[in-house]
């Protein structure tokens, strides 16, 4: 009987442990990205224009009524015919050409005849000195007549190639400056052509960014949603006493922008240094300040205070007791606890590393 009272006692007891201990609550389910060390520095975003290197009103060489034009939106290779202009005028002088050459070959082919006889006649003195030089003469006028016709005939074939107004490089059509049936004079503005193939950001940056930026660096483009990472092309650290800014060009791939988008590029603004620096959705902002969440090996979070300093894109600087690669989390921070457990995916940049 004492033996059945002990045991019923000890199950009582157990009952009541298991329930004043409440169960371990399952981990929380978080997003978590690396800490990293990195070279950054101060950025000022800056305006720009997406524009092509190569932008240019196509002229003709010669007068002439257009006949045909590119029509705007045609993408035509180098060497293709943009514009075509009327060429009966060319071709009636080019006869006349061919007729001047024919009449002072005739007079050549006739003065050296005479020439060879005069010289026979002036060995035997049947001719005298002078009849012959002014022979020579009159075939030295021949010859240099058949020269300039000759010269007159490659001009015109020239101007003839020029009636049919090709593309210097690939190019997109994108405005008629004048149509066909209008009279073009020589050096007048017929289309204007854009090589889209070759584009690049002219940006307007403040002077005192010289110090801090350089050709070839890399830097950021964005447009609405879309950002890229690209060069800069050439800086000119030339301004005026108003505006104080300079012109920057960065070189971007084709496709990424369209010709005539605003960008805003973002120039560095003070000398590099490193730093660790987290995803800005990472920071978790109290009263009693600014704090992140680190995971360690054992998926437990630990709050750790931090001061943030500039920030670089997507991310922010922050000091404080954090180590490279550590994972941060970025998503679900706003409702743990010091300690309390986590669970994660590996993504793939923290897998590398």
């Amino acid at each position: 009987m004492k033996k059945i009272s002990l045991a019923l006692v000890m199950l009582s007891t157990s009952i009541v442990v298991a329930q004043e201990t409440p169960p371990e609550p399952p981990p929380v389910l978080v997003e978590v990205e690396s800490v990293q060390s990195e070279r950054i520095s101060e950025q000022v975003w800056v305006s720009g224009t997406v524009v092509s290197r190569t932008d240019s009103n196509i002229a003709s060489e010669v007068a002439g009524r257009v006949t045909w034009m590119a029509d705007v939106g045609d993408l035509v290779e180098e060497g293709e015919v943009l514009a075509k202009l009327d060429d009966q005028r060319l071709l009636l002088e080019k006869e006349q050409n061919l007729a001047n050459i024919a009449r002072w070959q005739s007079s050549v082919t006739l003065l050296t005849r005479k020439q060879e006889r005069f010289s026979q006649m002036a060995k035997s003195n049947a001719a005298s000195r002078d009849e012959l030089d002014q022979v020579l003469s009159d075939l030295e006028v021949a010859k240099q007549e058949l020269a300039q016709a000759e010269i007159n005939k490659k001009l015109t074939d020239y101007r003839l190639s020029q009636t049919q107004v090709r593309a210097p490089f690939k190019a997109l059509v994108v405005e008629r400056l004048q149509s066909p049936g209008e009279y073009t004079a020589v050096g007048a503005d017929m289309l204007r052509i854009v090589d889209t193939s070759s584009v690049e950001a002219s940006v307007r940056a403040p002077l005192s960014a010289v110090p801090y930026i350089a050709s070839g660096m890399p830097v950021k483009v964005k447009h609405n949603t879309v950002e890229k990472e690209q060069l800069i092309r050439t800086i000119v650290p030339v301004g005026n006493a108003v505006s104080r800014m300079m012109e920057v060009r960065v070189s971007l791939a084709s496709g990424d922008f369209a010709i005539g988008s605003a960008v805003r590029v973002a120039l560095p603004h003070s000398e590099f240094y490193q730093a660790m620096t987290v995803p800005r959705d990472a920071l978790v902002l109290r009263k009693a300040g600014t704090f992140v969440y680190l995971v360690d090996d054992a998926n437990v979070a630990h709050q750790i205070p931090v001061q943030t300093g500039i920030g670089v894109g997507s991310r922010i600087e922050v000091n404080g007791e954090l180590d490279d690669n550590m994972p941060v989390v970025i998503r679900g921070a706003e409702r743990l606890r010091e300690g309390q457990k986590v669970r994660y995916e590996q993504n793939a940049e923290i897998a590398r590393r």
